[in-house]
């Protein structure tokens, strides 16, 4: 059974907001999933499109969402 890698992501607005993203996936992935996540929260400002980002790159590499949690 493979142990499964936990992340969590948090981005955060200019005013305030926060998003955090809580997911698992296979170890394999980690150096690929780290890399790409750093390229994201650099190009992507937008909450929303980084989170449809992050989710759809966590579930490329087999991982899966845990937990999503939005606040003003």
């Amino acid at each position: 059974m493979t142990h499964w890698k936990n992340i969590r992501l948090t981005h955060q607005t200019i005013t305030g907001n926060s998003l955090t993203i809580d997911a698992v996936y296979p170890p394999e992935f980690e150096s690929n999933i780290q890399d790409e996540v750093q390229y994201l929260k650099t190009v992507y400002g937008c909450q929303q499109a980084f989170k449809k980002k992050v989710i759809s790159l966590i579930c490329s590499y087999d991982g899966r969402l845990v937990s999503f949690n939005y606040s003003l």
